[in-house]
């Protein structure tokens, strides 16, 4: 042993140190200053000189690229600094018998001597056998930890308490039970303040940069200041920088209806993150703590989210108010509100369009290639009047009639529910025939591969074709279970629709959140006659109750007013032809030409009058 220390004197003698919490909780022993102790009294006995101590304080062992001292150790090796390494046993070296097993390879490549005292482990003396199963049960014991950790977790989950370690932002943990959250007042109204200003139509963007300019504390920062959180410990270089991630999160959170949500993550013992499960697979107890945001508000800040989400702001951050909610009534795409260029009169006034009326770029032929028929082009300041007038219409006739009103939407709904709930039931009980079916027939040729009764090849065609039609009954069974579900109950949909309409009957101004708390989708139709001026067809489809039709249905025409429609309707055909024919002959450029002429000169004839009087103003000015 002396002969092999006089060879290396000029080599470092590791002694490397690792404690974990949970190694610390179950044994003083394997404290760190312990195994220093323990380390150099073996190095010293047995003429192992150059000592270097190697620490990891409060790190797990199955860590191995979190755990500063080990890394430095091990690029000493790598760079032939060490002649020996002494641990206390092979559980401080890690708890991963993969890891610990490459890190041994590294060792003998790099001639380093591997000591574990306590396991009589020692490289010098040979290979031991038994090393490999020993930091087998390292792990294993490792593995046991998380099981049991886990279990205690899922008995807490399951029994309506929140599992989370830190109260989401808005809240703080009781100061006599630590596993009930009360409403923190100053973050709260932060909170509040984020959701109204959705509700109001402002985009992420513009929130962030609101709070960010206002010097309000960042959620991470806030809590750090509380003593909480996970920047507890950690510095924030900037606490009022807000992201769109923070708010996006933060709109999301079921907890502010005063739900419990757990289980909305896993870890797998070797991960050092989290990993987001399936939101089928979450456990949700409602009404547990006391409510920031009414659940009213929140879904409609769902759906409000949601339809804008990917509709870009304008300049001051918001969103027109109609944004997301209007669609195409030929191929159902949304259509974008856009505003007039040019100068023109209707300079700055917005309108909207269908998305696939532009459609894609052909490589080929250099040019647009429309994906819709046509644009469906209508100005937004007519839709918000239509919406203005409906919703108005339908406040009027709840106030006039309120119990007359609910019952109508009772029947319209349960007529719904016999006419189109029906199809997707029945839709939905074929499909989940089919998806069981598939089941039975993947386990089939499954057990036949095994059994050599079907080769591979025909075996993964299979498997594949099987899967693939599986995978698509399962979008679709999703799909028809949404909607089944939303028609089931009509007397709920209708008496939450006849309480939103009770709360809006006397307004007086049409808000961005009335809006959104009203209308699921607004389709727009084509005109018939798109060379006129003739009326677009606009169905407005209320949440919860859909498209709404009023039983009081406009009186049939006279048949005076039916001889003035006819009569219009031959005028706009007759100035119709006359524009085809100029527009055939090329007269029409005419036309056009002398109106911008006329209203060039309109435009002189302003500009002149404001100059003159300027002018007046200033020499009345100077007198």
């Amino acid at each position: 042993m002396n002969g092999i220390t006089s060879n290396t004197n000029s080599k470092f003698t590791a002694l490397y140190e690792r404690l974990s919490s949970d190694d610390g909780t179950a044994d003083e022993s394997n404290s760190i200053q312990n195994q220093k102790i323990l380390l150099e009294q073996y190095a010293h006995a047995n003429g192992l000189i150059n000592i270097r101590h190697y620490t990891d304080d409060g790190v797990s062992g199955l860590r191995f690229d979190d755990r500063p001292g080990y890394i430095r150790m091990m690029e000493d090796i790598e760079n032939g600094l060490i002649s020996a390494c002494l641990i206390k046993d092979m559980s401080r070296l890690g708890r991963d018998h993969i890891r610990v097993g490459l890190s041994m390879e590294t060792m003998r490549i790099n001639g380093v001597r591997l000591i574990a005292v306590t396991d009589g482990v020692d490289t010098a003396k040979g290979d031991d056998d038994f090393t490999p199963f020993r930091n087998i049960m390292h792990e294993f014991y490792a593995k046991d930890c998380s099981k049991k950790v886990k279990s205690g977790y899922k008995a807490k989950g399951m029994s309506g308490k929140p599992i989370a370690s830190v109260p989401l932002y808005g809240y703080k943990k009781h100061p006599e039970n630590k596993d009930v959250w009360i409403v923190d007042e100053e973050a709260a109204a932060v909170v509040r303040r984020i959701f109204n200003m959705v509700m109001e139509g402002h985009g992420l963007y513009h929130i962030c940069c609101t709070l960010t300019s206002e010097k309000v504390f960042a959620p991470g920062y806030y809590q750090a200041s509380k003593g909480t959180g996970k920047w507890a410990n950690r510095k924030l270089p900037d606490p009022y920088t807000w992201n769109m991630v923070t708010v996006d999160r933060l709109l999301k959170k079921r907890e502010y209806c005063g739900d419990i949500v757990n289980f909305k993550t896993t870890k797998h013992y070797k991960d050092k993150h989290s990993k987001w499960n399936d939101e089928k697979d979450w456990v949700v107890f409602e009404g547990v703590h006391k409510a920031i945001i009414d659940r009213v508000t929140f879904e409609n800040v769902q759906r409000i989210y949601k339809s804008t989400k990917k509709v870009r702001a304008d300049k001051n951050g918001q969103h027109h108010p109609l944004a997301g909610l209007l669609f195409c009534s030929d191929c159902g795409n949304k259509m974008y509100i856009f505003r007039e260029g040019g100068k023109s009169k209707y300079e700055g006034k917005p309108y909207a369009q269908c998305g696939h009326y532009r459609g894609s770029y052909d490589n080929i032929a250099h040019h647009y290639r429309p994906l819709c028929r046509t644009s469906r082009r209508v100005t937004v300041e007519s839709l918000m009047e239509v919406v203005r007038n409906t919703i108005k219409a339908v406040a009027d006739y709840a106030k006039s009639d309120m119990e007359g009103f609910e019952k109508f939407l009772r029947e319209l709904l349960a007529k719904e529910q016999t006419d189109e709930v029906r199809a997707k039931q029945k839709r939905l009980a074929v499909c989940e025939k089919r998806h069981a079916e598939l089941n039975t027939l993947l386990n089939k040729i499954y057990e036949d591969n095994a059994l050599n009764r079907l080769d591979t090849e025909r075996y993964e065609s299979l498997s594949q074709t099987y899967g693939q039609e599986q995978k698509a009954l399962v979008t679709e069974i999703t799909g028809l279970q949404g909607d089944v579900r939303k028609h089931e109950d009509g007397n709920i949909r209708s008496r939450r629709f006849a309480e939103l309409v009770n709360r809006y009957t006397d307004f007086t101004e049409l808000t961005p959140a009335m809006i959104h708390e009203f209308i699921e989708k607004i389709v727009v139709h084509e005109r018939v006659d798109k060379y006129s001026h003739t009326p677009q067809q606009v169905d407005i489809h209320f949440n919860f109750i859909g498209e709404f039709v009023s039983p009081y249905a406009d009186p049939e025409p006279t048949e005076e007013e039916l001889a003035a429609q006819k009569k219009a309707e031959r005028e706009r055909e007759y100035n119709r032809r006359k524009y085809q024919k100029r527009k055939a002959a090329g007269t029409h450029l005419v036309y056009y030409e002398r109106q911008k002429e006329r209203d060039k000169a309109k435009k002189e004839a302003i500009q002149l009058t404001e100059t003159i009087e300027t002018e007046g103003a200033n020499e009345y000015d100077e007198q």
